[in-house]
């Protein structure tokens, strides 16, 4: 069965195993809302899901034929990392606080929320909001413990406002838990105390990860002189790990591209910046300035304004270069109904999940057309100048 495109996809900072991505993915084939590509023909196949190594697993998907064409082929493969994931995910309340003080503070020391403002105002506010949430809890319980050792009177003892103060601390750290949980913005943190991590290059099992991510994506390249298209699919923090995969895998074979499949980098929800804007993260600069340097490479990304832990507004690459690239939407107010869109607004999870879930209307943005339909990602998106959101 001769294969029309290799797909690998690498998810976010999450950790759910593969099996959740896998029926994500075939929830995908079995919505297809009208009028989109192939939802007139015959359905669109989803394998079972195979076991390639520890790390990665993967299904093919079969593109039904048409008139004139033949049926498709594509092997899916996702590059885990769950396993990282699942060592970073533990929420102590020393953790909690030892990422709020690491992100926050040695951010301001390397001018990282300095660049992040230039950049985009709206997003700045984003990475901000956990901030401001865990300050105003402070503050409001600082306030109303104040004024109750205020209103004490004078024979009583300085134990008793000790006492007070140790109640309030208690009630700050409930209320801020409690909050933070229900406005997402914990969950945030978690994405934000890891990106951190990884600028500083202290996720130790992460670097070889990638490179052997990396070493699949050339191999691939190498063995399959007859694909169409190579395409690498990043979602969320899984879009800066695709980028450095697909940047190492041009390192070990720069003909990719230029002979063999076309090469793409589709990402989704990117949040690169929350990396590269660091001081420390010099290799991911150079990794995204050889990505965009390559001119056989077609990189887009579909960030949405709306989702808070994407960067629609900031580009996902440090810099532009001679690469195809574009900047896009996926546009969720018109290719959802006004229900379900007002319910992502109320879920920044939610939101931030959406890229790989069905749509209930057609349009631009579609998953399962990119990864399995006819056209490449250079077809679908040809070069032209750089567009935003």
């Amino acid at each position: 069965m001769p294969l029309h495109r290799r797909v690998f996809f690498i998810a976010g900072f999450d950790p759910k195993s593969p099996r959740f991505y896998h029926h994500l993915y075939r929830s995908l084939a079995a919505h297809r809302p009208p009028g989109s590509e192939g939802a007139e023909g015959p359905p669109v196949r989803v394998g079972a899901r195979h076991r390639l190594n520890d790390w990665a697993d993967e299904w093919d998907v079969h593109w039904p034929a048409t008139k004139g064409s033949d049926e498709l082929h594509t092997r899916y493969t996702l590059l885990r990392w769950d396993d990282i994931v699942r060592t970073h995910w533990k929420r102590t309340a020393g953790r909690v606080l030892r990422d709020h003080w690491n992100f926050y503070a040695d951010g301001f020391r390397q001018g990282f929320f300095g660049r992040a403002w230039r950049a985009s105002r709206l997003n700045w506010v984003f990475v901000v909001f956990p901030l401001g949430v865990a300050l105003l809890i402070a503050l409001l319980w600082g306030a109303l413990a104040t004024a109750v050792v205020a209103g004490l009177p004078p024979a009583w003892s300085p134990g008793a406002a000790l006492a007070i103060g140790g109640v309030a601390c208690a009630g700050a750290w409930w209320s801020w838990r409690r909050l933070s949980h229900r406005l997402g913005s914990d969950w945030l943190m978690r994405l934000y105390g890891f990106s951190h991590a990884q600028a500083e290059g202290r996720v130790h099992e992460l670097d070889p990860r990638v490179d052997a991510m990396a070493a699949l994506i050339a191999q691939a390249a190498a063995e399959s002189p007859g694909l169409r298209e190579l395409l690498v699919v990043g979602h969320s923090t899984g879009a800066t790990l695709a980028a450095s995969a697909v940047s190492r895998a041009l390192r070990q074979c720069p003909e990719i591209g230029r002979s063999g499949p076309q090469l793409g980098l589709l990402t989704l929800g990117h949040c690169t910046p929350l990396v590269y804007y660091f001081a420390t993260a010099d290799q991911l600069r150079n990794e995204l300035d050889a990505l965009t340097s390559h001119p056989q490479l077609t990189w887009v990304d579909y960030t949405a304004p709306a989702d808070w832990a994407g960067c629609a507004r900031i580009s996902p690459w440090h810099r532009p270069g001679p690469a195809v690239l574009h900047r896009l939407s996926p546009r969720f107010p018109k290719i959802l109904r006004p229900d379900h869109y007002r319910a992502l607004r109320r879920n920044r999870l939610a939101m931030h999940m959406q890229y790989l879930k069905p749509a209930d209307a057609a349009g631009q943005y579609d998953l399962l057309a990119f990864t399995a339909g006819r056209p490449t990602l250079r077809e679908r998106h040809p070069p032209q100048a750089t567009t935003a959101p």
